[in-house]
């Protein structure tokens, strides 16, 4: 496992400088190349984002092959590209965290019964994160499991009938919480005694920190009756059993992930921490003109946020915003090293055609201004006459004056054809941007994981991230592990 104490076993590649310095060249290769990622997809046409890859760059990148194309975000370069391009790609993908599932994981077998509303996804987390608590759990005598974010109550169900612990779901949703509550229930009383789900939100305040303690206290006054049948920990005698109490989060949105980390570091009875972050995009923003980042959770740790100052101080106008969060959120370069020539045109459409509706949306005047709902059957992007059928055909459209006639609508029709004309030479950027784009993906997840590890080990906690999925199955895979 990639321990952030041993900084090494990140990435050989900076073995010998120190976390400082891996951190300031990710923001500097990030702040460098702003213009990958700081745009709003749709706009592709409209802020003409093609126009800011280097000169040289162009020639090069138009002409990779599918398999080249699907490599470069493994740092694979060509001998003939330009220094700078070979330099940037090869620098950026040394910066990211490893992604590849830790080899030493086991998954935890899933009865039938247990895994009933589970998808193949949804299997493939929940058995290798119960296995990665469970072994969290034994390390640091930990017999109780707070389950953040607990949805229908999976991993909680999986982890008692397993392992013998007793959990609590916390569930902001209430829907969740009778859902959860009606599936242990029908796992019987044994289940639905040592299993409890709760609706609360977990917020960074006092009040919340107050329950989550009264939480614990109720779960460690009462103790699984049937851990001496069941409990794993004690099957080779390996610890000694104590009363102690793990929290954990499988895909922890926006502000959950960094409110679990704040928790952990307040609540002294918490003994372990186990948490996979998504959606970092959703995390809540300040200031969505504050620079370098615009997030209240983001950066949470001392030594990212020297590391920005230091580097906005050179690049004043770069902002790590919800574009740049949204992308960390985005598939990893596993899958997109699969894509088949088809697969890469087929992208290419579904981003040209909405490109080409906002451009005009854009530039259209007292015309068209929104679509009700967007396009997304997969059958639309065939040809741009079939989405335009499916446009006008489906979609409801809302002008500052009434659409009523034919001639209007040929108008508006012909109005994105000629947009489409006007931008088709442009569409194969479509893909090289990409392509770039997930080169940075990783590095830009990188640095608030990271940034996330060192809060907690600024705090004196020991800390370690390890990636547990397959990443080509559940592209968030990095876990968050901590202890006291």
């Amino acid at each position: 496992m990639a321990s952030l104490g041993d900084f090494s076993c990140f990435s050989a590649n900076y073995k010998d400088i120190g976390i400082g310095d891996y951190v300031e060249r990710i923001c500097r290769v990030l702040a460098e190349h702003e213009w990958i990622y700081n745009f709003q997809l749709t706009r592709f046409f409209v802020e003409k984002v093609w126009e800011k890859l280097p000169k040289e760059w162009r020639k090069p990148l138009l002409s990779l092959s599918t398999d080249d194309l699907n490599h470069l975000p493994t740092g694979r370069v060509k001998d003939d590209w330009p220094t700078s391009l070979k330099d940037f790609v090869e620098t950026a993908a040394s910066l990211a965290l490893p992604r590849q599932q830790s080899h030493d994981l086991v998954a935890m077998e899933i009865n039938k019964d247990l895994a009933r509303g589970m998808t193949p996804k949804k299997k493939h987390e929940v058995s290798y994160l119960a296995s990665v608590i469970r072994d969290a759990c034994r390390k640091t005598s930990c017999s109780t499991v707070i389950d953040i974010g607990s949805g229908l109550g999976y991993l909680g169900q999986v982890l008692h009938h397993q392992c013998g612990v007793q959990v609590v779901g916390v569930e902001a949703q209430a829907s969740h919480v009778h859902g959860a509550q009606r599936r242990i229930k029908s796992q019987g009383k044994d289940a639905d005694a040592q299993i409890q789900t709760v609706n609360l939100k977990l917020e960074d305040t006092s009040s919340c920190i107050h329950d989550l303690e009264l939480l614990i206290n109720t779960l460690q006054q009462s103790p699984s009756k049937d851990q001496s049948q069941t409990d794993v920990f004690n099957r080779n005698n390996d610890v000694e059993r104590e009363n102690g109490t793990c929290m954990v989060g499988l895909h922890c949105c926006g502000d959950l992930c960094p409110t679990m980390l704040k928790m952990f570091v307040s609540v002294e009875r918490l003994k372990c921490l186990v948490c996979v972050s998504c959606c970092y995009h959703g995390m809540s923003v300040t200031d969505p003109g504050s620079r370098p980042s615009c997030f209240m959770n983001f950066p949470l740790s001392r030594t990212v946020k020297e590391k920005l100052k230091k580097v906005s101080t050179e690049f004043p106008d770069w902002q790590l915003n919800v574009f740049a969060m949204r992308l960390a959120a985005q598939e990893t370069q596993a899958r997109w090293s699969c894509q088949s020539y088809e697969d890469h045109l087929f992208h290419t459409r579904t981003v040209a055609y909405r490109a080409v509706l906002e451009h005009v949306v854009t530039t259209g005047g007292k015309g068209i201004q929104k679509l009700k709902r967007k396009v997304t059957r997969k059958d639309a992007f065939q040809s741009f006459p079939v989405y335009l059928d499916a446009v006008f055909g489906r979609m409801t459209l809302h002008s500052d004056e009434t659409v009523r006639t034919e001639e209007d609508w040929k108008k508006y029709h012909d109005a994105l054809q000629h947009s489409h004309d006007q931008w088709e030479e442009f569409f194969p950027y479509i893909e090289i941007i990409t392509a770039l784009q997930v080169l940075l993906q990783p590095v830009l997840e990188t640095l608030v994981t990271v940034d996330r590890c060192l809060y907690l080990q600024e705090q004196g906690l020991k800390t370690e991230v390890v990636p547990i999925f397959d990443d080509r199955i559940s592209p968030r895979n990095l876990a968050i592990i901590a202890e006291r």
